[in-house]
C-alpha cells in the first residue's frame, strides 16, 4: 500500500514525535509498503540548534517530504499561526496529489493537522489513522489554557469531533485517553491502544558535555524533557529538597528548557545540591539518563486522562526507575505499582515525594535488570511496531473516494 506518515517535525528535527515517525516509515517500507513522509523543514529548535535537511530527499526507502515554514517561532505567534497555515495546506496538497492508500496524522498542531489531513483522506479515498498523543482541547481545560474555555474550546471540540468520525483507526496511549474519548459521547470509536516505544532508536550514541556528567558519590534524580508550566515542577522540586538533609549525596538535576525555566532557577539556581542542564539531543541525553539513579514524571491533576509521559519509557529503557507524580487513580499510577517501575505520590503533596523517593533511594537491591527486561517485553519498537503494521494491514481496500 501507499502509506503517507504526517507531522510537524520529522527526523533529522530532534522532537520525540519526529525520530518515532522515521522508525515507523522503516517498518513499514521492510513490510512492503510504499512510504512517504510530509513534514516540515526543521524547526523545532531555534537558531543555531536547527539541523540541516533538504526539502524532498530519500532516506532509505522512505519518500520525504518537507514544508517550507518560518524558523525562531516559538517567541512569535504570528509566525506560528502562519505556520499551522502553511503545514496544513502543504498536508491537505500532499494527500491529494499522491492519493494514498493510508494517511496519518497526530495531534501537532493541535486538531487543525489531524482534521485537515482526515478531510483530504475522504476527498481522496484513502483510509485515516488518528494518532493521539494528547487530546485537545482537554489538556487546556485540564491545564487551564486560553484554548480550554470558552467558545475557542467549544470551537476546537467540534473540529475534532469530526476528525474522530471520519477516522478508520484512533491510535491513543492508554486506557485513561481512550476513556476520555469516549466521554465525548459520539458512539463507538475505532479506538486502539498503542503505547510510544522508548526513543532509544538507530543505535545512536553522543558523548554529553562532560560538565554535566554525574560526580562521583553522587545520587542523581533526574528530570528531562520540556520544563513546561502545566508539569508542577516547583512541587516537584520542593518535595525533592525535603531530602537534602538527610541525603547530602543527592542531586536534583533539570535537563532541558521550557517557560518554567526561569522560575526553578531563580528558586534553586544557587543550591548546591540542585543543577540545570540545556537542552540536548536524546542521542546525548540518554548518557545522563543512564547515569541517574531515579527518572521524575510530574503532571498537572487529571493530565493523565489526556495525554501519556513518553519520558517514562525513555527512563525506563536506561534502566532507571520512575517517580511520578500522578493521581493514584490513574492508569499510570496502576502500571507502575504492579509492574514495578518505580513509585508514585500525589500531584500536590511534597511530603508524598520526599517519602516516595526516600523509598526508591533505600532500595538495596539494583533495579536495571527487571526495568530492562520489562522495556524489552513492553516498551522497544520491536515490541510494539508489529502492532502498527498489523493494524495498517486491516484497512488494506481499494480506493474510493467518500464524502468529506
Amino acid at each position: 500500500m501507499k502509506i503517507l506518515l504526517s507531522h510537524r517535525f520529522f527526523w533529522p528535527d530532534t522532537a520525540p514525535y519526529a525520530l518515532m515517525l522515521r522508525a515507523m516509515g522503516d517498518a513499514l517500507a521492510d513490510a512492503g509498503h510504499e512510504v512517504h513522509v510530509l513534514a516540515s523543514v526543521p524547526s523545532y529548535r531555534n537558531g543555531s540548534d536547527i539541523p540541516a535537511a533538504p526539502r524532498r530527499e530519500r532516506l532509505g526507502a522512505l519518500d520525504i517530504r518537507r514544508a517550507w515554514v518560518f524558523g525562531d517561532e516559538k517567541r512569535n505567534p504570528l509566525r506560528r499561526l502562519a505556520n499551522v497555515v502553511l503545514y496544513c495546506w502543504a498536508l491537505f496538497a500532499t494527500v491529494l496529489r499522491l492519493r494514498p492508500d493510508v494517511v496519518t496524522a497526530s495531534t501537532f498542531p493541535p486538531v487543525v493537522a489531524a482534521w485537515t489531513a482526515s478531510i483530504a483522506a475522504r476527498l481522496a479515498g484513502a483510509r485515516f489513522i488518528y494518532h493521539m498523543q494528547d487530546i485537545h482541547p482537554e489538556v487546556s481545560v485540564h491545564s487551564g489554557g486560553r484554548l480550554g474555555r470558552g467558545m475557542p474550546m467549544r470551537i476546537m471540540r467540534w473540529l475534532d469531533n469530526q476528525t474522530l468520525r471520519r477516522s478508520d483507526a484512533i491510535v491513543v496511549l492508554s486506557q485513561d485517553m481512550a476513556s476520555t474519548l469516549a466521554h465525548r459521547g459520539l458512539g463507538p470509536l475505532p479506538i486502539h491502544i498503542i503505547n510510544n516505544f522508548s526513543l532509544d532508536l538507530f543505535g545512536e550514541t553522543e558523548s554529553p558535555p562532560e560538565g554535566l556528567r554525574k560526580s562521583s558519590g553522587r545520587r542523581r534524580v533526574i528530570f528531562a524533557g520540556n520544563l513546561g508550566r502545566f508539569q508542577n515542577l516547583p512541587q516537584l522540586a520542593e518535595g525533592v529538597s525535603r531530602l537534602f538533609g538527610d541525603f547530602p549525596d543527592l542531586e536534583l538535576f533539570f535537563l532541558g528548557d521550557g517557560t518554567a525555566l526561569p522560575a526553578l532557577k531563580q528558586r534553586w539556581g544557587d543550591h548546591p545540591q540542585v543543577g540545570f542542564g540545556p537542552f540536548l539531543p536524546f542521542a546525548q541525553a540518554k548518557t545522563l539518563i543512564a547515569e541517574a539513579d531515579v527518572g521524575l514524571v510530574s503532571l498537572e491533576k487529571n493530565l493523565f486522562r489526556v495525554a501519556y509521559p513518553s519520558k517514562i519509557a525513555s527512563y525506563l529503557a536506561q534502566g532507571v526507575p520512575v517517580l511520578a507524580l500522578v493521581e493514584s487513580d490513574s492508569g499510570i499510577a496502576a502500571q507502575i505499582g504492579q509492574d514495578r517501575l518505580g513509585a508514585t505520590a500525589p500531584v500536590d503533596d511534597p511530603d508524598a515525594v520526599a517519602e516516595a523517593l526516600r523509598t526508591l533511594l533505600l532500595t538495596e537491591h539494583d533495579p536495571r535488570p527487571h526495568l530492562l527486561d520489562w522495556v524489552a517485553r513492553e516498551a522497544v519498537a520491536e515490541a510494539l511496531l508489529p502492532r502498527w503494521l498489523s493494524l495498517v494491514d486491516t484497512l488494506a481496500v481499494p480506493h474510493q473516494p467518500r464524502r468529506p
